[in-house]
């Protein structure tokens, strides 16, 4: 369990540690959350994971708002929240701006069934398609944890989430200020700064802080390369320039960065999970990608690894080499090393921390 959960839950059992540990045993909803803030204080292979979050908030939030909690009023009579309303406080949330519906529809429960199928038939958000109204699932809330007493989370998991959303703010906020620090030393100290970026790239890394160094590393990498073409007897010479879709948590559809002329597609991933690859070629209708792997071995034994599993997998070796041949690049992390190696060698290092610091400013709605 993350440290800070337990600290919250005992803080509420009056500092009891037993008491917060029966609690958290019995509360699938705060496992749950356990779960999705597992990035918290180590940069995990997870990501923010504030869609499913904010999905449980909102409506925890309205809960509370009207009224229900240690209350003799009846949720269950509740006309529900709108879901215009849920969506519209989703993202007012730090980092919730550009956050899609999915999680309220779909997702959240979904991964809540995935993880808890065998301790509980509950999920956490109901839902009314007619009416498109919203509920948090009561019974997920009101725990019990002996026959005569019986705890109602709501608070718990407001002030869990709220914790971690500092938590994170507050470890983008030291990375976003070093940025800045280098910016002023990057020509007297150029070392200083090859250091802090290759530090990013690990398989530990924060997963939004990685996504956004790899594409800075490959802009800058493929920023002096041009390409001819001809087009109605005319030949021309354009630059190859990359550019980034969207922000990390972004529904891009499987794309992350993309290629001007040629449309190359990048999309990066943290796991070496083929399902995760495949489900991104059938998005994009198996159009070519490269994929950009927060793994610290070489493309080679990335694609050979993906292979073997996918092989067990696949019995139709003709289906199987139409997902393979969508592989057109594996990148990982030696490869961005070497990346960033020879962009420094060229004189780009100045430049990819003034882009570091507008794509942080962009992720994270830094004016």
């Amino acid at each position: 369990m993350n440290d800070f959960i337990m600290d919250i839950i005992s803080i509420h059992c009056n500092n009891d540690r037993m008491q917060a540990a029966r609690v958290y045993q019995y509360a699938y909803l705060l496992q749950y959350l356990d779960k999705k803030t597992q990035s918290v204080d180590k940069s995990s292979k997870a990501r923010g994971s504030f869609a499913n979050l904010y999905a449980i908030y909102v409506l925890v939030e309205d809960y509370i708002k009207n009224g229900y909690l240690n209350s003799s009023k009846r949720y269950s009579e509740y006309p529900g929240m709108m879901f215009t309303d849920a969506l519209a406080r989703t993202r007012e949330l730090p980092f919730g701006e550009k956050l899609q519906n999915h999680a309220l529809n779909n997702r959240c429960n979904d991964e809540f069934k995935k993880f808890f199928m065998s301790e509980t038939a509950e999920i956490p958000i109901r839902r009314n398609l007619d009416t498109r109204r919203y509920w948090i699932n009561e019974k997920l809330l009101e725990v019990q944890i002996s026959p005569a007493d019986i705890v109602n989370i709501a608070p718990l998991c407001i002030e869990i989430i709220n914790k971690y959303v500092e938590l994170k703010m507050k470890r983008f906020s030291c990375f976003f200020n070093d940025l800045n620090d280098l910016k002023l030393t990057v020509s007297t100290n150029p070392q200083k700064s090859v250091s802090f970026i290759s530090e990013t790239l690990n398989p530990n890394s924060d997963a939004r802080i990685f996504e956004i160094v790899s594409y800075v590393i490959i802009k800058y990498h493929f920023i002096d390369q041009t390409i001819k073409y001809t087009l109605n007897g005319i030949t021309q010479e354009v630059p190859l320039t990359v550019f980034k879709v969207g922000r990390t948590n972004a529904n891009d559809g499987g794309i992350d960065y993309i290629m001007k002329p040629l449309g190359r597609v990048f999309q990066v991933t943290e796991v070496l999970d083929f399902n995760k690859y495949f489900l991104d070629i059938d998005k994009l209708i198996h159009y070519p990608i490269t994929f950009v792997i927060k793994q610290d071995i070489t493309p080679e034994e990335a694609l050979r690894r993906i292979k073997q599993v996918a092989l067990e997998k696949y019995s139709d070796i003709n289906v199987l080499n139409q997902y393979l041949s969508c592989f057109e690049e594996v990148i990982t992390i030696p490869t961005l090393k070497a990346m960033l190696e020879l962009n420094i060698s060229k004189g780009y290092l100045p430049n990819m921390i003034d882009e570091l610091i507008t794509q942080c400013k962009v992720e994270y709605n830094i004016e």
